[in-house]
């Protein structure tokens, strides 16, 4: 301590009081600046944690309340699932897409697939009948624990409960098919612009990405964070720092939703997200699967042999443009 005294007063001695006068005002001035930038960025990490726990939390609560109907929901009057029709819905839906895949882009290879958002496994075994290996990925332990319990093909279909707003388990370039279909309408865009890059990231090169996604829904949390700022001091401080702490702030005062929230994205800034992550856009069709007025699109994207240097793929891919026409071919 006597000597750290002593450093100072050396240091201090070291410059006129004139000289010391313009650091400090420096100082001064840059110090806030620094203190709202390390705020913001603490801000922005807790409030992606925070709207990911709550995440987590939502569909974790409904996998153990009802894991089938909150995966493929029913009219109130109607009874529950049986398990049976349940997965034969699956089925259908995942010949629907390969018939698809047939029909637009017949050159996909068909070693590894990945169901993002898997739930109980609905489209994930099905997957498994057309490729070698697929991997089904929730947040939700309870879902990801039902979809372990009624795999029929546990060589090919692995399940995985994922608590991270990335895919880093899965290496760069791993899957030839990544698909998933009613899930991210459940996701906070904040999210969504998190997964929507690693979506492509894990997507081999020559791949195809497949997901559908409703266009903006209100949404109450972002009028919250949005709205107009009062009061002087609030008024002098930088507006995204406000909204970083609203976004914070929000859910917190919040409790946990009993039931699913439903969230959307213009499609203009899913296009922006895909492309901005290498990906190639093949087509865009209309998709109102999602039951509201808003609407709808499905997304089929690409990766190019460039995009990732040294992979090598036997996959020929053709451009097209987006269309929203449902017949577009797409040689891959």
């Amino acid at each position: 301590m006597a000597v750290s005294s002593e450093l100072e007063s050396v240091r201090h001695a070291t410059f006129s009081a004139e000289e010391q006068w313009p650091l400090q005002r420096l100082a001064d001035a840059v110090g806030p600046v620094v203190d709202a930038g390390v705020a913001l960025a603490r801000t922005v990490r807790s409030e992606r944690a925070t709207a990911f726990a709550r995440l987590g939390h939502q569909w974790n609560a409904l996998g153990q309340r009802d894991a089938l109907g909150a995966v493929l929901t029913r009219p109130s009057a109607a009874p529950g699932w049986n398990v049976a029709d349940f997965f034969e819905t699956g089925r259908a839906d995942v010949e629907r897409l390969m018939c698809a895949i047939a029909s637009r882009a017949p050159g996909l290879v068909t070693r590894r697939a990945l169901d993002f958002g898997c739930g109980v496994g609905r489209l994930t075994q099905p997957l498994a009948d057309h490729f070698a290996e697929v991997q089904g990925v929730d947040v939700a332990e309870s879902m990801i624990a039902r979809a372990r319990l009624e795999n029929t093909t546990p060589a090919r279909c692995h399940f995985q409960v994922n608590r991270r707003p990335h895919l880093r388990r899965f290496k760069t370039g791993t899957f030839d098919l990544v698909y998933s279909r009613l899930v991210l309408q459940h996701m906070p865009p904040t999210l969504v612009s998190r997964y929507i890059p690693e979506l492509v990231r894990v997507l081999a090169p020559g791949g195809l990405l497949v997901f559908q996604l409703p266009g903006v829904i209100f949404d109450p949390g972002r009028s919250f964070c949005e709205a107009p700022v009062r009061g002087r001091l609030k008024g002098a401080l930088p507006r995204r720092l406000v909204h970083a702490y609203r976004r914070l702030k929000y859910p917190l005062y919040q409790p946990p939703p009993s039931g699913m929230e439903m969230f959307g994205m213009a499609r203009d800034t899913v296009v922006a997200l895909l492309e901005g992550a290498g990906a190639r856009i093949l087509m865009t069709s209309a998709d109102d699967s999602h039951g509201t007025s808003v609407p709808g699109f499905e997304y089929w994207a690409t990766r190019s042999v460039a995009s990732l240097p040294g992979y090598f793929s036997g996959a020929a891919i053709t451009a097209v443009a987006p269309t929203s026409a449902s017949n577009s071919t797409v040689s891959m």
